[in-house]
């Protein structure tokens, strides 16, 4: 009678095991990144509202069918620092073309707000916060490091991406691949 009730017990422990790895597993799978080439629809991008550096909500549906370059930044990002003058620069030569670079800062307004202003900086930058590190994950960067930059075309695929400093050479590439 002793080794039924202690197998009785082994197996209870074995399936409790097995449904809490199941639940553990299911909880912190990550899917794998689609293939490279495969496109990714900004749909999720699209379907939020961030503050502006003024606490200003914009909605980015504002930018839907339009080729956007949206740059995944924050301040105390060293590579972040280095690559926004280059966007703001090529934001201003592109947007009559009809190109929009926002930045999307995984930060706080205050500390955006500041850097905005030291650098004079006049392209829309949002505050996505903790949020914008899993919308970069939902547009191709599984490990959600900084900084991140996508185009996005006016059908609304992600077209091209970045994981690191983007320089306004390559940047001007990506877009003049795109509007010739």
């Amino acid at each position: 009678m002793r080794r039924s009730a202690s197998n009785v017990a082994a197996i209870g422990f074995g399936a409790f095991a097995l449904i809490i790895g199941l639940a553990l597993a299911y909880r912190y799978y990550e899917p794998p990144p689609p293939p490279a080439g495969a496109p990714i629809a900004a749909a999720p991008l699209f379907a939020h509202t961030f503050d502006n550096a003024d606490g200003q909500p914009q909605a980015l549906t504002q930018w839907q069918g339009a080729l956007l370059v949206v740059n995944f930044w924050a301040t105390w990002c060293a590579p972040c620092i280095e690559e926004m003058p280059d966007f703001a620069k090529v934001q201003s030569e592109y947007a009559h073309r009809g190109v929009t670079v926002i930045g999307l800062a995984i930060d706080n307004a205050g500390d955006v707000r500041r850097f905005r202003d030291e650098l004079k900086l006049e392209l829309p930058l949002l505050i996505a916060g903790p949020a914008g590190s899993e919308l970069a994950r939902q547009l191709g960067n599984p490990s959600g490091a900084l900084p991140y930059t996508v185009l996005i075309d006016p059908s609304g695929q992600v077209v091209r991406a970045k994981l690191g400093r983007l320089h306004a050479k390559e940047l001007r590439s990506w877009l003049d691949e795109r509007l010739s």
